[in-house]
């Protein structure tokens, strides 16, 4: 029997979990409060290395300043508690920067639990040997302890007893579930550890009730029978509530110094509606990316030409984005830990570009146990295998392939104008090996990308009779990456890197045309990094590009931006088959300085073009000023601004004797932007930047009859940038993207500037993806752009000789097309197993069936006209198993 009485006191059930990169975790029980005792429960070591994997190298945060929260006083007189679970972000100095209610307890109990967590302290987390700021999760408990004497009850010490023993795992992933109670029906308890084990001795033999009720996880009851003197084994999978299985977030590993930046999370990109949760797509949602018509795959940066920006992986340079016409980006999103999007004004480490850098990292494969993942849609199909390999070591495999060449047969009519000899088929593979040792890493990749295409095009296209037969295209490439990174002392870090490989491009069309370009390419980079002092960093290197092959090319000379070409018949055609050999090596050093609330990163980068022979010298500079603080010192108010000076090389059909002109040099523009973030909410950013861009020297059509090309052209560019993104949260995430902006080109010879090619003046995105349970998801994205400009024809003059209409034109792109919008919807839903997980989605682009302007189209003698549109509505259904 017992008696009690209440006791106004917060018991927070402490519940502090920290996930390392094996899997493991630190949970640790709560001090007592009230002089009530808590059941008695030793808090697991922190996890040892899983067996063929390196020593965890992360020291988790440890509470060193507890404070009980103020018990609700209407809670506490009706005998009511409540459970608060809390995502802290803790300092690198420990303390607690931010706490945010995940699930919630009631306003009463929120409120309470929150402020005492502010006031909390922890010895800061250490990675890698550096404090870094870390989310965990903090779960309060608020209960009324009952205050209880027990009766001792006689036991019968001959009664014959056994144990029972066991694991609890997160069904569908099998982690282990850490600092978890395991409860029998008579009270007993026992906590998990960092192998989520559990175990109870001596239990009296015969049937036995166990239960695991943690918010965190749907309940489990369980019946058992305890045999004497023997240990009952058993294993039980808990499927999380939430579907959330991020515990632990590492935030602000990289100091941001740019004026815009844009990092996305993997977790952010999967489920975006329209990208079949390709990474690198959703970057064209991004404020500055300007939309390519037929959602092609090409980089359209803040208002520059293509070629002018670029992706690099593991800041080395890939020759191919995306398969054909931007269906799938070539390297898996699975096996990308981030992307930093810069739209200009980026860092001295990146040049030969005067656009926007795209920079994706590939992060470290899963070491604490081996997964895999299998997806396909109704273009493609893909695979993913990773895991330990041995001590300190990991490796991840991977590759994907299109099946559009099995499936076009069956759905393309017969009389369709096109006969597939070799219908559009991709494929890609990755290679990865990590390596871990103390302070030193080696990371070893291979990868490459295949596409082929190949058909007949039995009808001419309208006004030009010569292109027609067949057209084979293939595009190839691969890289060997090598990196080595060391840490010498503490203030010293070092890495160099190495990736080098093939690239092919063939294309053919009948007899007219052929164009084959088969070269090696090796880039190679060697960075340094010094901390001078806690205010100053030195950050210097050295970026080599070689390129060298072989082409053999037999086309016309192509048109430069904003030129219209006659048909092929009436144009010249070229031929050259040569070797070549480019290389560039580029040094660069950039400081970073600490200035009170001032953060300024001077830097300068130097670029040699030896076919060119020719120098850049690039000055750049960035700053960031925290005009409001919060109470912790962090910056809710920040302004931001940057100029700098960028240079690239033409590309090389402009500086060949026969295709351009040999005596060109670099290209290069001026970058300045200026803008502020501010912090609405916890939840709600608001990024504002404005900018502009001067491009000088830039290669297009000369005035001068006696050459085709030089550096006369020139371009400017300017507008405004708005993102409010609302992050990542536990149910909901979304953002408004909307850029203002002019991009305009003068060529040599003329007075006044023309609109860019693909000027578009208003480009607004709205998207969000919202988490109705555990199992469904849903996300919307809806798009308005203005149309692209056009360069109408005036009419046509018949050539008797080649059997043609030659048009002639008006104003260069002084028309336009008419808006672009479009609705995307993506629903998952989600099947949770007891060792792997089944996702099954649905994807719908252009729910509403607009037929979107993407061009002009013309009869072959230019007397009618219609709107070229893009695709109509496309579903597609995927699924995804993962283990």
């Amino acid at each position: 029997m017992t008696s009690s009485s209440r006791t106004r006191a917060a018991i927070p059930s402490f519940l502090l979990t920290f996930l390392f990169a094996t899997g493991g975790a630190l949970a640790q029980d709560a001090p007592d409060v009230g002089g009530d005792e808590l059941p008695e429960a030793r808090p697991p070591a922190p996890p040892a290395a899983a067996p063929g994997t390196a020593e965890p190298v992360v020291v988790p945060p440890e509470l060193t300043k507890f404070v009980e929260a103020e018990y609700p006083p209407e809670a506490f007189a009706k005998g009511e508690g409540a459970d608060v679970l809390l995502r802290l972000t803790i300092s690198d100095t420990g303390a607690v920067d931010e706490a945010i209610v995940v699930e919630s307890g009631g306003e009463a109990f929120d409120t309470a639990a929150t402020n005492a967590a502010m006031l909390f302290e922890f010895t800061p987390a250490v990675i890698d040997g550096q404090p870094t700021p870390v989310q965990i999760q903090y779960r309060y408990r608020f209960e009324v302890k009952q205050e209880s004497t027990r009766v001792e009850v006689p036991v019968d010490e001959a009664r014959p007893t056994g144990d029972l023993g066991g694991v609890a795992l997160e069904k569908g992933t099998r982690a282990p579930l850490v600092g978890v109670v395991v409860r029998l029906a008579d009270g007993t308890e026992a906590i998990t550890d960092a192998q989520g084990v559990f175990r109870f001795e001596k239990l009296p033999a015969g049937p036995v009730v166990v239960t695991i009720d943690d918010p965190t996880w749907y309940a489990l009851e369980d019946d058992e029978e305890v045999v004497a003197g023997k240990l009952t084994e058993v294993k039980y999978y808990l499927e999380r509530k939430s579907g959330d299985g991020a515990s632990i977030t590492v935030v602000g590993r990289r100091v941001q110094k740019e004026v815009a930046r844009r990092t996305l999370t993997m977790e952010e990109i999967r489920k975006i509606p329209g990208t079949q949760g390709d990474a690198l797509k959703v970057i064209q949602n991004l404020p500055g990316v300007a939309r390519i018509p037929f959602g092609g795959g090409a980089l359209i940066i803040r208002g520059s030409n293509p070629g002018d920006s670029a992706a690099v992986i593991n800041r080395h340079f890939v020759p191919l984005v995306f398969h054909f016409g931007g269906l799938r980006s070539v390297f898996p999103s699975e096996l990308l830990e981030d992307i930093d999007f810069y739209p200009g004004n980026f860092g001295a480490e990146f040049g030969r570009y005067t656009g926007g850098i795209v920079d994706a990292r590939i992060r470290r494969p899963r070491e604490d146990r081996l997964h895999g993942r299998f997806e396909a849609d109704v273009f493609d199909a893909g695979v993913l295998l990773e895991g330990p390999l041995h001590e300190g070591a990991t490796f991840a495999i991977a590759g994907r392939r299109s099946y559009i060449d099995a499936i076009l047969p069956f759905v393309l009519p017969d009389d369709a104008p096109i006969d597939f000899t070799v219908a559009p088929r991709y494929y890609d593979y990755q290679a990865l090996y990590d390596y871990k040792k103390g302070d030193h890493r080696l990371r070893l990749y291979f990868l490459g990308s295949d596409d082929k295409l190949e058909f007949l095009l039995e009808q001419p296209a309208n006004g030009d009779p010569s292109i027609r037969g067949t057209l084979e295209n293939e595009t190839y490439f691969n890289r060997l990456y090598l990196a080595w990174n060391a840490a010498f002392t503490d203030d010293v870090d070092h890495e160099f890197s190495l990736a080098a490989g093939q690239n092919q491009l063939y294309f053919a069309a009948a007899d007219q045309i052929f164009f084959l370009v088969d070269g090696w390419i090796v880039t190679l980079r060697d960075d340094l990094e010094v901390r001078l002092s806690e205010r100053i960093k030195l950050r210097t290197g050295l970026d080599v590009e070689a390129f060298f092959g072989s082409l053999n090319i037999k086309a016309p000379v192509p048109p430069k931006e904003g030129q219209q070409s006659p048909p092929l018949a009436e144009r010249e055609v070229l031929q050259i088959k040569e070797d070549f050999f480019f290389l560039n090596p580029s040094p660069w050093v950039e400081l970073e300085l600490k200035l009170g609330d001032l953060f300024l990163v001077p830097g300068f980068r130097a670029d040699y073009d030896k076919v060119l022979d020719d120098w850049a010298f690039d000055p750049r500079l960035s700053g960031r000023y925290d005009l409001v603080k919060d109470e912790e010192g962090k910056g809710t108010t920040v302004l931001k601004a940057g100029a700098g000076l960028y240079s690239q090389r033409p590309t090389p059909d402009e500086s060949d004797d026969v295709f351009g002109n040999p005596d060109i040099g670099l290209e290069h523009s001026l970058h300045v932007s200026a803008g502020f973030e501010q912090r609405l909410t916890s939840a709600i950013d608001l990024d504002v930047v404005g900018f502009y861009k001067y491009l000088y020297d830039s290669v297009g059509p000369s005035a001068d009859p006696g050459e085709r090309v030089n550096n006369g052209t020139l371009g400017r560019i300017y507008g405004m940038e708005v993102l409010l993104r609302h992050n990542l949260r536990e149910r909901f995430f979304g953002w408004i993207s909307y850029t203002l902006m002019r991009s305009e080109r003068k060529d040599d010879g003329e007075d006044d500037y023309r609109l860019f090619t693909l000027d578009q003046t208003h480009i607004l995105t709205m998207l969000g993806q919202y988490k109705l349970t555990s199992q469904w998801e849903i996300g919307l994205r809806w798009r308005y752009v203005t149309g692209n400009p056009q360069t109408p024809r005036q009419g046509a003059v018949y050539a008797v000789d080649s059997d043609v209409y030659v048009p002639y034109f008006g104003s260069s792109n002084s028309e336009r097309v008419d808006a672009f919008h479009q609705l995307d919807l993506r629903v998952d839903r989600r099947w949770v197993y007891e060792a792997w997980i089944l996702t099954a989605y649905l994807e719908i682009q252009n729910v509403y069936n607009r037929a979107n302007p993407e061009g002009i189209t013309y009869n072959f003698d230019s007397t009618q006209s219609a709107p070229l549109t893009g695709l109509p509505i496309i579903p597609s259904f995927g699924l995804r198993g993962e283990f």
